[in-house]
């Protein structure tokens, strides 16, 4: 029995079709290229949620005309992650973010932060940028607390620290705020170190997949008031070290 004849053509465009699967399976889409930038947050914007940071990040890089890749799925985002979130209140002078960038764009991290940082607001400064692979893994925080106590109470504190730190489990207990249950974790295992130096408190924090504990849990359990000191994170350490530095140190331009 003969097949049944098909249009002039048509066979040669299924066969076509059927190539170009092909180079589709064998040639997957290039993938996003990855940015890392290390900034600061300082000033009024330490005010700002977590939400709305991510939001002058997405502003500012529309503005710059610098083409971000999005998620899939029905509400596409911007593909911006942060290393972890910064607790409201608390300055810091290094932040993480990653930004994956279309892979058809041509950019070095000197011209991305070219283009990115004069539509930055004020208290937002980049102090450089790499490319990189993979999510940043942190592993612990260090912070600085500048304490408003008297000499009495700064003699007090000397002595609770130097309790704490020698001794065992401490059991904090964080308010989650409204319908969630509060958590409880072991204050000790968490810090690191924790040293005082006249009015200042220097404390470094362990962070895990699981989460980490607040600069303001151990001013609580110190017997501080959690909300009565400046505090501002200083450092950022991760897991691994190709995470945590630029392997050719490429420095943003000034920003005035």
């Amino acid at each position: 029995m003969s097949s049944p004849s098909t249009p002039d053509g048509e066979g040669a465009r299924v066969e076509a079709t059927k190539q170009g699967d092909d180079a589709v399976r064998q040639h997957p889409p290039a993938a996003p290229r990855r940015f890392r930038l290390r900034f600061e947050k300082r000033g009024a914007l330490k005010y700002i949620s977590h939400h709305d940071l991510m939001r002058t990040f997405e502003l500012a890089l529309r503005r710059a005309g610098v083409a971000v890749a999005h998620t899939q799925g029905f509400n596409p985002r911007p593909r911006l992650s942060f290393a972890m979130a910064l607790p409201l209140g608390v300055e810091s002078l290094d932040e993480i973010l990653d930004i994956d960038l279309r892979p058809e764009v041509v950019a070095t991290p000197h011209s991305l932060v070219a283009a990115l940082a004069p539509h930055l607001p004020p208290g937002i400064s980049l102090l450089e940028a790499w490319q990189a692979r993979g999510r940043p893994a942190v592993s612990a925080c260090e912070y600085r607390v500048q304490l408003e106590l008297d000499s009495a109470q700064l003699e007090g504190l000397t002595r609770r620290l130097a309790e704490f730190m020698a001794g065992g489990a401490v059991s904090h207990t964080r308010s989650r705020g409204r319908g969630k249950p509060a958590r409880v974790l072991d204050a000790r295992a968490f810090t690191l170190e924790a040293s005082l130096d006249a009015s200042i408190l220097r404390m470094k924090l362990a962070f895990t997949p699981q989460g980490g504990m607040k600069p303001t849990d151990l001013l609580e359990v110190l017997g501080l008031d959690p909300l009565g000191h400046p505090i501002t994170k200083t450092k950022t350490h991760f897991t691994q070290a190709q995470d945590s530095a630029p392997a050719g140190g490429d420095q943003p331009p000034e920003q005035h």
